[in-house]
């Protein structure tokens, strides 16, 4: 399912720079403080997480698709408290069914399943802070961060970013959610791009944990 491997890399590029260096973020914080903390929110370190901002925009829906690889794919977002809670579904349509998984972030912790799967994981939730209007200039060097000015993606106006790591690529940036997102992996162009964004309240039952799905806690 080599698709499906390009739909869940591009969904790690809208998270951006922040998630994959966790680790390494922590190793260096002993050595010097103005690491990326500003950019790396680790919403597990606090239940109650609605004071942190992952996103500027409160609560909505946004669906993206990729073309690029010859077959649709297609990620839909809902989330609320500023993007502490989500509910997502990554899958290709294929001879009339959906292939591909559901995730749900709640309480500091991300649980993700498969369609018609009845178990699923369970993991601690890291997820970048891409604020790049307050981004330090360590991690600008870091990163190969470049300003582009602004673009728009659906009416929205978008901050475009190119960065250089951990993977070459270029976002378009609308309060702090990636509306477009460019790179290339293996040869193979990988761009996803939101064709629906809806702004508001998203219906309370996508935000639970299923009742009928067993999850197995991951370190």
């Amino acid at each position: 399912m080599k698709k499906l491997f390009l739909l869940t890399l591009a969904g790690v590029l809208f998270f951006s720079c922040g998630d994959s260096d966790k680790s390494d973020s922590k190793k260096s914080d002993a050595k010097d403080k103005s690491t990326v903390d500003t950019e790396v929110s680790d919403v597990s370190d606090s239940p109650g997480t609605s004071d942190r901002k992952l996103y500027s925009i409160e609560s909505g829906y946004v669906k993206f698709i990729n073309h690029a690889v010859g077959q649709e794919m297609i990620r839909e977002l809902w989330f609320d408290q500023y993007g502490n809670r989500q509910y997502e579904e990554n899958y290709m349509n294929m001879f009339g069914e959906k292939v591909g998984g559901k995730s749900l972030v709640i309480d500091g912790f991300r649980y993700n399943w498969d369609y018609d799967s009845q178990t699923g994981n369970k993991m601690k939730f890291y997820q970048a802070v891409s604020d790049y209007d307050n981004i330090s200039e360590r991690d600008i060097a870091r990163y190969g961060i470049v300003k582009h000015g602004n673009e728009d993606i659906l009416g929205k106006s978008c901050q475009k970013i190119s960065t250089e790591e951990p993977v070459k690529s270029t976002v378009w940036m609308w309060n702090n959610i990636a509306l477009k997102t460019e790179a290339e992996f293996g040869g193979e162009p990988v761009i996803m791009e939101a064709v629906e964004i809806i702004e508001g309240p998203v219906d309370a039952s996508l935000l639970e944990i299923p009742d009928d799905i067993s999850f197995t806690e991951m370190n």
